[in-house]
């Protein structure tokens, strides 16, 4: 990818993460990239291409941050630290989650990706928590344990900044922290003892 689509994608994230990408039209992305908005179309043709690039930006540093194996920790640090990465990202890209639903209904190309991200993500974390009850951090579970831990793990990570500004918090990188801890509590009757 060429630097200034490089650069188009990171101002766009940041005003759609303070604005929303209702309020931001491709115009203010131009602008804000000091060019004209001719040039911004030669790289990207529409707001909804440049949405859909962020997307796939968001996959692929997920995919790059998660090449490290939990093996490369000690077990006292892999939970945090998977926790962690996750809310990184739901704060990096937090449009994404506050607006979820009204941008895969409005672009079924983005949905299809978003779906099959999604199925992803959850055998990723199915195999996480394979690998942490290996690791002697999670104890032995069934089948049907594992898909709900799996899946509400995702849904939690996915929709609690959402979840938070809804109630009147800030929407801050510290209050999506917090989702870390929510998610250890929901694993809490699952961790071995001395974990």
């Amino acid at each position: 990818m060429s630097k200034t689509k490089e650069r188009i994608l990171d101002v766009a994230l940041q005003l759609f993460n303070k604005n929303g990408t209702r309020v931001i039209s491709t115009n203010h992305i131009a602008d804000a990239c000091s060019m004209s908005p001719g040039n911004l179309y030669y790289h990207f043709k529409n707001k909804e291409q440049i949405i859909y690039g962020l997307f796939e930006r968001m996959i692929l540093s997920w995919d790059e941050a998660k090449k490290h194996s939990v093996q490369d920790a000690s077990s006292e640090e892999i939970l945090e630290q998977q926790l962690e990465k996750t809310f990184h990202f739901v704060w990096q890209y937090r449009f994404v989650h506050r607006e979820l639903a009204a941008l895969i209904d409005r672009d079924s190309e983005l949905k299809k990706l978003c779906n099959r991200v999604l199925q992803l993500r959850i055998f990723e974390i199915e195999s996480l928590i394979k690998e942490f009850m290996i690791l002697g951090i999670i104890k032995p579970i069934d089948d049907r344990t594992l898909k709900f831990l799996a899946n509400t793990s995702l849904y939690f990570g996915l929709f609690w900044q959402p979840y938070l500004e809804s109630i009147g918090n800030e929407s801050t990188e510290e209050n999506v922290q917090k989702g870390v801890q929510m998610i250890k509590q929901l694993l809490e009757p699952y961790l071995i003892a001395d974990y």
